[in-house]
């Protein structure tokens, strides 16, 4: 609407020496209909080929230039999360390099780029095929509002959604007289697993060497502990990285770093084996987003049998019991590049992508929540278990980084955190945290 609005005022301000108005060429809008020829897009994703995802996601890409002979689509596939990151900036910062299409957080990030006006807003598209945007749910808002960033608009096309859970082995928590009902408070989680401690069993064996491992575990705690508010107090710096708030989050990871509850060789491993040695019976719990549900588990005899299940995560404070870390996992933001061409072939890739036959098949490859309905019944009994707690949940948020004013964030906390595995004090966390931030200030 906005660009239709700028097309009438330039309009409208040429007029011609005989007095009339020259009316310029509006935006095309209409995808569907527009002829395209040699067009060559390129997408910037965190897609795994190794990862049962991948195949899917590649299908896509292959039935939709099938379907569409005059565009072509490469893809960036950059797996891990820190290095995707940095390769984004770098994209991002040089016209000539700019990717098409981004898969992104929403947050301050992405909130970067539309204020350097480098992302389209959707919503003149979203007008011209309402039954469009009438297939996603409430699930990916928080990717595509931007509106407390002071940006009006629909930015983004929102994909996967997630919630940070807790899995557990219900075979080894039998086996140590360990009732998974019991475990509703971040106490009697802990209390659990001095009990696995002191019987041998691991409780946990999380990845750090992925460093996105404490950062998720901070964000969720917090959650847990403040709801989910604490986002924006700390994105606007109201809440302080070293004040007390933060360091009693920063307290309960290290007190259970201490103890040798979250894993025996933190920065040695990264978030797949994390998962490999759940799977094997190796730990007793694995806290991970519900993306862990559609993992492929061929062979594992836990799954097969059903002994692993899903639990909420456990609360700090009551009255947030309900409120999660999670919410949209992914969306694709079309980036402007400056070419109708390579715009209008972006759009029409992401309609392509959340139409109702691709979604409802990689639902069925993939069973995890989705912010695109689905008409199909996909699933298998742990993502079904995942849903029914996701249906209970009262509010969400994202990585907490992501609401903050600093786009380093993500990167300076999750660093910052490592620390403890290192041995770092509580207040050695903050204190590096706010420093990087005077520094990038």
């Amino acid at each position: 609407m906005k660009k239709k609005l700028i097309a009438a005022m330039t309009a409208l301000a040429m007029v011609a020496s005989t007095g009339s108005v020259v009316f310029a060429d509006e935006v095309n809008y209409d995808v569907e209909n527009h002829e395209f020829k040699d067009v060559t897009i390129t997408l910037h994703t965190r897609w795994d080929e190794a990862d049962v995802s991948g195949p899917l996601y590649q299908d896509i890409v292959n039935g939709f230039m099938e379907k569409y002979p005059g565009i072509t689509v490469e893809c960036i596939n950059i797996p891990t999360e820190s290095e995707w990151l940095n390769s984004e900036s770098v994209l991002m910062s040089d016209e000539s390099s700019m990717p098409n299409i981004i898969q992104e957080y929403g947050g301050s990030r992405t909130a970067g780029y539309i204020e350097q006006n480098l992302i389209v807003d959707m919503t003149p598209y979203y007008e011209q095929y309402p039954e469009w945007k009438e297939r996603f749910n409430a699930m990916g808002e928080n990717l595509t509002d931007f509106t407390t960033y002071g940006y009006e608009g629909s930015y983004g096309v929102p994909f996967t959604a997630y919630q940070v859970m807790l899995f557990y082995n219900e075979e080894i928590l039998a086996a140590n007289d360990i009732d998974p009902a019991s475990i509703k408070s971040w106490d009697d989680l802990m209390a659990a697993c001095e009990k696995l401690k002191a019987n041998g069993v691991q409780p946990f064996e999380m990845g750090e060497k992925d460093d996105y491992r404490f950062g998720h575990l901070h964000s969720a705690l917090n959650y847990k502990t403040f709801g989910v508010d604490m986002a924006e107090k700390l994105g606007t710096r109201e809440v302080a990285y070293d004040g007390e708030e933060q360091k009693q989050i920063y307290q309960m990871i290290k007190d259970a770093a201490d103890k040798g509850y979250l894993g025996t060789n933190l920065l040695g491993i990264d978030d797949g084996q994390e998962r490999s040695i759940f799977n094997t019976g190796g730990a007793a719990f694995l806290f991970m987003g519900t993306w862990y549900c559609a993992e492929d588990k061929t062979g594992n005899e836990f799954y097969d049998n059903e002994k692993i299940h899903a639990m909420r995560m456990p609360y700090v404070n009551e009255e947030f019991a309900l409120q999660d870390m999670g919410g949209g996992n992914e969306a694709y933001y079309v980036v402007d590049t400056g070419n109708p061409d390579e715009v209008a072939a972006s759009v029409l890739f992401l309609k392509y992508m959340t139409s109702e036959d691709v979604v409802n098949t990689f639902a069925e490859g993939y069973p995890s929540p989705l912010c695109v309905d689905i008409t199909t019944e996909a699933g298998n009994y742990l993502s079904k278990e995942a849903s029914a707690i996701i249906a209970e949940t009262e509010d969400v948020r994202g990585d907490i980084e992501n609401y903050d004013i600093a786009t380093h964030m993500i990167n300076t906390v999750r660093q910052a955190l490592q620390g403890i595995a290192m041995g770092n004090s509580v207040d050695e966390v903050g204190k590096t945290i706010v420093d990087l931030i005077a520094e990038y200030e």
